[in-house]
């Protein structure tokens, strides 16, 4: 077992909040130089922290990664050699943000590459959060024909794993464990032959499989950090996902035998009840559902759906067909039936449902069909008039969803009015507690018989 973890003075006992957008999509353009450069060293920043807000970070003044949130990476980051200093500020509720790292200064070796990390637990619980630097050559091997990986062990709350990588589909039985990893452990800088690969953990207690990559490939010339880091809900394949780094950016690799998690919601007023099947088979308890009922999250096997509602008791001349919804494991999603009787649809969202320690987190859906309110003002306000006061949404339009506001903990009114028209009250003053730790979704109709709005207000927490 290797551990290859130094702590910088600027981050002891700090919260370091760091990342990138997902899906290989960086912010760091402004420093993205050439990792060879005479005179610069590189760093990378992570954000393992599953309940931790999203975070800013701050080089030397300039403020390099903004809104990074958890399961996050920025790719490298072209800093001078020697001296700089390092700030963190985190998101608060509004658009304030409070400073956690106060600009400290940091040596940093131009012969090495940097990856840090933030790990633990924003309340506490199992671990404290905590800075977790991982180093390695700043030279790779990689080459044509191979990568250099480094496999890190991120993911507060799972205990040690042995790690396997090898050819898909041999028996972990036949197998030796390239290395055995507790929780903030690192392997050294593997330098192995491109291609196909199955990525494994097992529990050292137990024995038990706790992740399982499938098949996947691993480019020549990469220079891949792969972290285990918290799976950060209630999904039963896995306690972890892998965030693969590689350099420029970061991507998600889920466990391949976990499902999606999706709910179907009948939000359209005058429609009959519904039965809604998917691929031919109608889905089991998505039977006679009524309007403004939403199922409980249920787990589909993730592939792509032939998705048809039919009225109750039929099965020809579908009220809705959406072909080809792609509904991906390891992601959650509502799929609701918007729009009126006349002119139906689904509308697909992938919802976002990570806690955050430090307040409550609020997604608004607008699936209001109905042209009077086509675009909308969403008031969230201590008491029940607006009277003066700013929406927290503007020109909010029809099958739009906005997810991960950080709101207070409190008790609150939300109210709908016709967007740039106050006066004009679509939903007037639904009450709604909100609670730090907890995630909310507040989804807009129509009701009254194409009369009027509603709200269903509910929380979604996983």
């Amino acid at each position: 077992m290797r551990k290859v973890i130094s702590t910088l003075c600027l981050l002891s006992g700090s919260l370091f909040l760091s990342g990138c957008d997902d899906d290989n999509n960086d912010n760091t353009s402004t420093l993205a130089a050439s990792l060879q450069q005479e005179g610069t060293t590189s760093l990378q920043a992570v954000h393992a922290s599953a309940d931790a807000p999203r975070a800013n970070v701050i080089i030397n003044g300039n403020p390099v990664l903004e809104g990074v949130d958890y399961a996050q990476g920025s790719g490298y980051l072209a800093v001078p050699a020697g001296l700089n200093t390092v700030q963190v500020d985190v998101a608060l509720p509004g658009n304030s943000t409070a400073t956690v790292v106060p600009e400290t200064i940091v040596d940093l070796s131009p012969d090495l590459r940097y990856t840090a990390f933030v790990v633990g637990d924003a309340d506490g619980s199992p671990n404290a959060v905590e800075p977790l630097i991982v180093t390695r050559p700043a030279i790779g091997q990689a080459n044509s024909q191979t990568l250099d990986v480094q496999v890190v062990h991120a993911a507060s709350g799972v205990g040690d794993v042995n790690l396997y990588v090898s050819t898909p589909g041999v028996a972990l039985s036949t197998l030796t464990a390239i290395d055995t990893l507790a929780f903030k452990d690192a392997t050294t800088v593997l330098n192995i032959p491109a291609g196909d690969y199955q990525i494994r953990l097992e529990t050292v207690s137990g024995g038990i499989v706790a992740f399982d990559s499938g098949p996947v490939t691993l480019a020549a010339n990469s220079e891949l950090t792969v972290a285990a880091v918290p799976r950060a809900d209630s999904n039963p394949a896995s306690p972890v996902k892998l965030l693969i780094l590689d350099g420029s950016g970061s991507s998600v690799i889920f466990d391949n035998r976990e499902p999606a998690e999706t709910r179907v919601g009948h939000l359209i007023d005058g429609a009959p009840n519904v039965d809604v099947y998917a691929n031919s088979g109608v889905i089991n308890g998505l039977t006679d559902v009524a309007f403004k009922t939403i199922s409980p999250y249920l787990e589909l096997t993730a592939g792509s759906y032939d998705l048809e509602v039919f009225a109750t008791g039929t099965n020809t001349n579908a009220f809705i067909t959406a072909n080809g919804v792609a509904l991906n494991g390891g992601i959650d999603y509502s799929v609701f039936a918007v729009g009126t009787p006349n002119s139906p649809e689904a509308l697909v969202v992938e919802d976002n449902r990570r806690a955050v320690a430090t307040s409550a987190v609020l997604n608004v859906t607008h699936a209001a069909a109905n042209p009077i309110a086509a675009s909308v003002d969403v008031y969230l306000t201590a008491n029940a008039s607006i009277t003066g006061e700013t929406p927290a949404l503007e020109d909010f339009a029809f099958k739009q969803t906005v997810s991960g506001i950080y709101v207070p903990a409190g008790d609150y009114f939300v109210t709908v009015t016709v967007a740039n028209d106050p006066s004009t009250i679509a939903i007037n003053a639904v009450p709604i507690t909100l609670t730090n730790g907890a995630v909310y979704q507040a989804t807009a109709i129509d009701d009254s018989a194409g009369s009027g709005f509603n709200l269903i207000a509910e929380a979604i927490t996983d």
